[in-house]
């Protein structure tokens, strides 16, 4: 049974011992360094992620051909992601990054762009002072390529990565996964998007006459505290770590120059634990309605109008906005609204003693401090602005088709239920936290299963990851107000809801139901995870094996 008494004990000794490795990485003795207003050259590296304050809004990085989250296409040759300190010293910020070269240029935080049905092969050299992994978010590959945490990297050595792109097109991505340092690895800046291409996505491009990097643009989005380290206090350790900036593309306050025409937006949320509630406003404040036409796993059926959508931490979106009755000098914003973050009394009561246990069972210590964030989380702000720049002819219509995606048959489907909570000091699947070798979740392969995820009212929002598989949103049940008032059909679902999802946020007091194809084609039993994607919660044992036989 869940109740608010429940508190989380820690060892302030075992986080100094934490934030001393986190010290490491750094590459600082004892804390982090101040801020540098050194920054990065234009395609080569990122800046100082939200470091420079020089100038209230500063152009948006768009990713090129090398560079910072620089587009790069394997096609069949074999890539070297090294997860290394950066290496341009002018940055000053000790932050983290996946370096490659790939065909003479030099790339950091690549995004990978892959056809379906593509041979991708990658190696990851650890060139950090401790283990690491990568795992391929979204990705359907087997257990040994999932990079689920079962086997690490140690510093110095490599691991190789082999897989077929079995996804449909759409944009995921690689983060690290090594049980209980995935918070602070990808808070340093581990992470990058995966971009699968196919003939639906070749279709929409040549429909709307878009082009990768000027008219289509990835936003990968990530809040930041001031300095470089990972210090998470208590309360971040019990509802998430939220920060103050928001970086995109790894520039702090950005703006976009555009034109007269329809631009494609694919944003990736990568913070620890913050959700957005995404919007576009005039400065008046009115809303600007766009279109939703992609989610986790791809373009959706058909494209849906939206004024809002909430973003969780790990989602993805796809949409577009037309500016064609925009004038020249006109400005629109892309705001994150306000709402309720709905923390509940027992998130409150698991840090009021410091909370947080680790995935190996040891004490996780959140600092004896709490922090005062200027950003709460819930709390409005504009994320990008939109400067109309140019006049340009434009005559082309959405789609009224973008894909197929057939309906999961859930005719002789098992139901498997799930709790989520907080018990005995820790969130919780089910009553259990995560323990290696252990497989509470047997799956038969090549069936299917409808899984309810209730989440207690007492709890706070968790986003509900599944490796390995993508499922469909059946239905949304006894929803939050704030929640219901979004529903686009009578099933409850959210416009995000449609398609085909990784990963779903569910609201306290909340009930979603879902839909799993268990299709295999990979020999043997196969371990992937089920997990909460707030990332310190995840660090906390949130997360519970999935073993398909």
């Amino acid at each position: 049974m869940q109740t608010t008494a429940d508190i989380i004990t820690l060892s302030l000794d075992y986080y100094r011992r934490r934030f001393l490795r986190s010290a490491a990485l750094l590459g600082v003795a004892a804390g982090a360094r101040p801020l540098s207003a050194d920054r990065f050259p234009a395609l080569d590296f990122a800046a100082d992620i939200c470091a420079s304050a020089s100038a209230p809004l500063q152009k948006l990085t768009i990713p090129g051909e090398s560079g910072y989250l620089g587009r790069l296409a394997p096609r069949g040759m074999a890539v070297t992601l090294t997860a290394r300190q950066r290496k341009d010293s002018r940055s000053g910020t000790g932050t983290l990054e996946y370096a490659a070269s790939h065909r003479g240029r030099l790339y950091s935080n690549p995004v990978l762009v892959v056809e379906r049905g593509e041979r991708v092969r990658i190696r990851l050299a650890n060139a950090l002072p401790e283990s690491t992994i990568v795992h391929w978010h979204g990705l359907s590959v087997s257990a040994s390529n999932d990079g689920n945490g079962s086997v690490l990297v140690a510093p110095s050595k490599t691991y190789d990565y082999d897989f077929e792109i079995r996804n449909r097109s759409a944009m995921y991505w690689y983060h690290p996964h090594p049980h209980g340092r995935t918070a602070d690895q990808t808070y340093l800046g581990l992470f990058g998007a995966v971009l699968v291409e196919d003939d639906a996505d070749r279709a929409l491009r040549a429909a709307l006459d878009l082009i990768p990097g000027q008219t289509e643009i990835p936003l990968v989005m990530q809040d930041r505290r001031a300095g470089n380290a990972y210090f998470p206090s208590s309360m971040d350790l019990a509802r998430g770590l939220v920060g103050d900036d928001l970086c995109i593309n790894g520039v702090r306050d950005a703006y976009l120059d555009v034109a007269t025409r329809v631009y494609r937006l694919r944003l990736l949320n990568a913070a620890n634990a913050r959700t957005f509630r995404v919007a576009f406003r005039t400065p008046e404040g009115s809303l600007v309605p766009f279109t939703l036409i992609g989610n986790d796993g791809g373009l959706l059926p058909t494209p849906i109008r939206c004024e809002q959508v909430f973003l969780a931490t790990a989602e993805r979106i796809d949409l577009l906005i037309d500016l064609r009755d925009t004038n020249v000098g006109d400005l629109l914003r892309m705001d994150t609204l306000a709402f309720d973050p709905m923390y509940a009394k027992v998130a409150e009561v698991a840090a009021s003693d410091h909370a947080g246990m680790g995935a190996t069972g040891q004490p996780k210590a959140g600092s004896a401090h709490e922090y005062v964030g200027q950003w709460p989380e819930g709390s409005p702000r504009t994320l990008l602005e939109l400067r109309v720049r140019k006049r340009v002819a434009y005559d082309r219509a959405i789609p009224a088709r973008l894909s197929d995606v057939p309906a999961i048959d859930v005719a002789a489907a098992n139901e498997r239920p799930f709790r989520l909570g907080f018990a005995k000091g820790r969130w919780r699947i089910n009553d259990r936290v995560f323990e290696m070798g252990a497989a509470p979740i047997e799956v038969q392969r090549n069936t299917v299963e409808t899984w309810l995820i209730r989440n207690y009212h007492t709890s706070m929002p968790h986003a509900m990851h599944l490796h390995g598989f993508h499922f469909e949103v059946l239905a949304r049940e006894t929803s939050p107000d704030e929640i219901a008032a979004l529903q686009q059909d009578p099933q409850g679902r959210l416009a995000t809801d449609f398609g085909r999802k990784d990963t779903v946020l569910v609201w306290p007091g909340e009930s979603v139901r879902i839909a799993i194809d268990f299709i295999l084609p990979f020999p043997g039993p196969q371990s992937y995870l089920f997990h909460c994607h707030n990332l310190e919660h995840e660090d906390g044992g949130m997360m519970l094996p999935v073993l398909v036989v």
